[in-house]
């Protein structure tokens, strides 16, 4: 399916950025960035296509789960009014689509190559905790530094961001400690889960304030947005209460931890010793 595709081509190019996160100021700085940038503009070719397969799923999805009549045929109403608005089109031209999946999949394994042709003899383990240190001070700095606007798409967005950065950047050295990094993944991907539902709801909640006007009648479209806040503000509330916890140890002591765990596996016997 296309959705799957894409699916796929997005957490490839997350991938590739978690490496390279990991290796900044290892590698040469030009190389890096360049590779940054190709792999940013792929997973913004992509973004339009997501969001809109998302905003369709989840109208499907809330018109199914909300509760009372009226507001279910609130929901499939302006469900109605964003398909005859164009805001998420239930008719197009599906190879147009196919045409940029196609053209960022052909570019993938361009980014794949770029990766094994860079020199990662710099790279050593200092360098890479020192990356993660950093990491961890951003993520924690979301959730307990900042003054909250639940308001603030792009600061709830460039949390996510942040979150699956250090959830991706922690599996690809997840074999020094196997259990405990995996563990610390899954606190991770938790966060970052509640904050992804919540921002598709913004989403689906800035077109209906964009097309206001094309409801035929003010209190179906005052159900649909007291549905999303309601959503919302339980969502929020998970995220941070999930965030803390995931990030409760300072940037110091996850840094000495990932170090004593490096060291422990750095005395462990090869495998099949």
């Amino acid at each position: 399916m296309r959705s799957e595709a894409i699916r796929r081509a997005r957490k490839a190019v997350k991938r590739f950025r978690a490496v390279l996160d990991l290796a900044k100021g290892s590698i040469d700085a030009e190389s890096q960035e360049a590779m940054r940038t190709a792999a940013r503009d792929l997973g913004r070719r992509l973004s339009p296509l997501r969001d809109r397969d998302v905003i369709m799923e989840l109208l499907a999805r809330l018109q199914k789960d909300t509760s009372g009549r009226k507001n279910r045929e609130a929901i499939r109403l302006a469900s109605m009014v964003l398909s005859a608005s164009q805001a998420i089109p239930t008719s197009r031209d599906h190879r147009e689509d196919e045409a940029i999946v196609m053209a960022v999949g052909a570019k993938i394994p361009e980014l794949a190559a770029w990766l094994q042709a860079t020199d990662f003899g710099k790279v050593d383990r200092d360098s890479v905790i020192d990356r993660f240190e950093k990491a961890w001070r951003h993520h924690r700095h979301c959730f307990f530094d900042r003054v909250r606007d639940d308001d603030d798409l792009s600061r709830l967005h460039e949390t996510r961001k942040r979150v699956i950065r250090l959830q991706i950047g922690l599996g690809a050295i997840r074999n020094v400690r196997s259990k405990s990094i995996r563990r610390e993944i899954r606190r991770l991907k938790t966060v970052a889960g509640t904050l992804g539902r919540d921002r598709d709801l913004s989403l689906l909640e800035d077109l209906i304030t964009t097309h206001a006007d094309r409801f035929p009648d003010v209190e179906p479209r005052a159900r649909v947005e007291a549905e999303i806040r309601k959503r919302r503000r339980i969502l929020q509330r998970d995220s941070l209460r999930n965030g803390r916890e995931a990030s409760r140890r300072s940037p110091k002591a996850a840094r000495h931890r990932l170090e004593t765990w490096w060291k422990s596996a750095s005395k462990r016997p090869p495998s099949g010793a």
